[in-house]
């Protein structure tokens, strides 16, 4: 898709894992390999932002170093977004395993006419599955500057574009395409689900 890219945030603690969950082995490969895979049909331009980029040179994508460190995911975004040769950047986590391509393709069909199209289920945005447009470094670095790590504390100043519930359902149940992997028992109960694979 041309005018978009992805970005994978890689730079959380993993500290309820016990461990670093991106190189944990899922469906017998590493969790961020299964991310990689998962968005690739949709967007073939993809990154890192992490803290640590040295682990993730082995899959031969580029890498950025958090700009800001100690930030959260607000500053692996606005990390993102400084880094971006397109105008738009799709923002993933680096441990949600079932992401849907045609999702993907939706979004960014959405994405263009918005600063933000993110979506919303149950009142809650998924703001680590979410489009953002060039537009958004400028109020992200204000509340960076004062100390707000909140991701959605800048809409107010943005155009947003929220996917509800209805449209994620066409293509993927929200509780998978959502579903964090936060502690060792969600690899297992991953592995243990019936995919197809």
């Amino acid at each position: 898709m041309n005018g978009i890219s992805a970005f994978i945030i890689a730079g959380g603690q993993s500290r309820r894992f016990g461990g670093d969950k991106t190189l944990f082995s899922y469906r017998g490969r590493p969790l961020i390999e299964r991310v990689i895979e998962s968005v690739e049909p949709a967007i073939q331009t993809i990154s890192i932002v992490a803290d640590d980029v040295e682990k993730f040179k082995y899959l031969g994508l580029p890498c950025y170093r958090d700009a800001v460190t100690g930030q959260g995911p607000i500053g692996g975004i606005y990390t993102a977004l400084i880094n971006s040769e397109t105008e738009r950047a799709f923002m993933i986590a680096a441990d949600m395993p079932d992401l849907n391509p045609d999702l993907i393709r939706y979004m960014a069909s959405l994405s263009e006419e918005y600063d933000v199209t993110i979506p919303s289920v149950a009142g809650c945005f998924e703001p680590l599955h979410a489009i953002y447009s060039g537009i958004c470094r400028v109020p992200i670095k204000k509340n960076l500057e004062k100390g707000n790590r909140q991701i959605i504390s800048f809409f107010s100043e943005v155009s947003v574009r929220e996917v509800t519930e209805k449209e994620i359902r066409e293509y993927i149940d929200p509780q998978r395409v959502f579903r964090n992997i936060n502690y060792r028992s969600d690899i297992h109960d991953g592995q243990n689900t019936n995919t197809g694979e």
